[in-house]
């Protein structure tokens, strides 16, 4: 892989972890604060949420930093070991668990009160997007486990060719 290719995707990677951590410690709590002094009922639902949406960045971070390290093992032509697999088996795990937050939030919004302002169309959403997320998350673990397979695969092939050789 050509190393400007490596180092525009790095970068690309490193400002969208930089990106989460402003969003976990900056915009998510200033945004829950503005919205109860907004409407003080949603109070009863701040933690819960707040806490959800800081676990699920967390779990994108974990994300971006495995595909961060088979980024770099791509671009120094050490893609196809074995303990690439580990890095893939970390990303698989970090999706799957944002997929687990993401059901969890979908669980908690289906069975808890939440007050409304406006006719609870807010949560409504809140809810379907949970739901879709969830999906999502779980099409991405789906799409990187194939990927996985894959790359066991081309190890496997590799492995036999330096044998050959």
């Amino acid at each position: 892989m050509p190393r400007c290719v490596v180092t525009v995707l790095q970068v690309l990677l490193a400002g969208a972890f930089a990106a989460a951590l402003f969003a976990q410690f900056i915009v998510i709590p200033r945004t829950a604060a503005d919205q109860v002094a907004l409407f003080p009922p949603y109070e009863s639902v701040r933690v819960p949420l707040v806490t959800a949406a800081i676990v699920f960045v967390a779990c994108l971070q974990v994300a971006l930093v495995t595909l961060g390290a088979l980024l770099r093992r791509a671009g120094k032509g050490t893609v196809f070991e074995h303990s690439a697999l580990t890095w893939a088996n970390v990303t698989i795990g970090a999706i799957l668990a944002a997929a687990v937050v993401l059901a969890g939030l979908f669980v908690y919004l289906t069975f808890a009160d939440i007050p409304s302002p406006w006719d609870g169309m807010e949560v409504i959403g809140l809810w379907l997007g949970s739901a879709v997320g969830t999906v999502a998350a779980i099409g991405v673990a789906l799409l990187l486990f194939v990927g996985r397979h894959l790359l066991r695969k081309a190890i496997a092939l590799r492995s036999e060719m330096d044998e050959v050789i």
